[in-house]
């Protein structure tokens, strides 16, 4: 026999355990980086979302209409589909507002020959710029109980604007703080509560600075807030501040978030 026939079923051999260890190297797309679930953002900033995938061969990756599966493309101005994955918005006029771009659900897809996956669904939602003010109003109480200012946010940004900080005429800032055992303390909802009004208290003017959260635009309220104080005369029963009734109260989950008992009287209630 010859070398040649000899060595024919050993190079059989390691062709197909060559052949064997090249499918098996082979696998179906994976997503690595999940887009996030909810994508708000400014019109005058844009936004990107990235799509991380794996697979050999490589996927190709589309992005789809999460309701019918279309596969969807560049709108020139609008949207732009990258060949890394990534769904681009760049930042637009308020004119060329399209719901259909601007207001969407969309899925990421990674295909390779062993199969398709898909992400999570993205809710895309962009917000065109508005002015808007902020104002604090006056606070009523009895000297020795609890006051609550609240920074008054137009209701077509509550979503967006949210208190930062507030500041007296007197140069006093009192940021949200975990701390309460303070005298003032700015509530995770972002009222400033005051404990132990005192007489000096009514001699300041209180402002909240605002920031909004996909511009990072921060601004002071168009008015300053006070305390009137009134002494008390004689014993008063408790009485639950004015607008102080919470018939729902809803937060976004996982934040924190303090719920105030707005009760004032003489002696000062428990």
């Amino acid at each position: 026999m010859g070398t040649n026939t000899m060595l024919w079923p050993i190079l059989l051999i390691l062709s197909l355990l060559a052949l064997q260890t090249a499918v098996c190297e082979e696998s179906g797309p994976v997503i690595v980086e999940e887009p996030d679930n909810r994508v708000d953002f400014s019109n005058s900033t844009g936004a990107n979302i990235h799509c991380s995938v794996r697979g050999h061969p490589k996927p190709t990756v589309v992005w789809v209409k999460a309701d019918d599966g279309t596969a969807i493309g560049d709108v020139p101005g609008l949207r732009k589909v990258l060949s890394n994955g990534t769904l681009m918005f760049p930042p637009f006029r308020a004119e060329d507002y399209r719901q259909e771009v601007h207001a969407q659900v969309y899925r990421c897809q990674a295909t390779n020959p062993h199969g398709t996956v898909h992400s999570r669904d993205v809710h895309v939602r962009a917000v065109v710029h508005q002015d808007y003010m902020t104002d604090v109003s006056l606070e009523y109480v009895i000297l020795g109980n609890c006051a609550i200012l609240k920074c008054n946010i137009p209701s077509f940004v509550a979503d967006f604007v949210s208190v930062q900080a507030w500041l007296t005429d007197k140069g006093q800032t009192y940021y949200p703080s975990g701390n309460y055992d303070g005298k003032y303390l700015v509530l995770p909802s972002g009222e400033l509560h005051i404990r132990s009004v005192s007489s000096e208290d009514g001699f300041k003017s209180y402002k909240c600075r605002t920031v909004h959260r996909l511009t990072q635009e921060t601004r002071l309220s168009a008015t300053a807030g006070r305390l009137v104080i009134s002494e008390p005369f004689s014993s008063e029963s408790p009485k639950v501040a004015e607008g102080a009734r919470l018939d729902n109260f809803f937060r976004r989950h996982g934040s924190s978030f303090a719920l105030p008992c707005r009760a004032q009287g003489f002696p000062v209630p428990e």
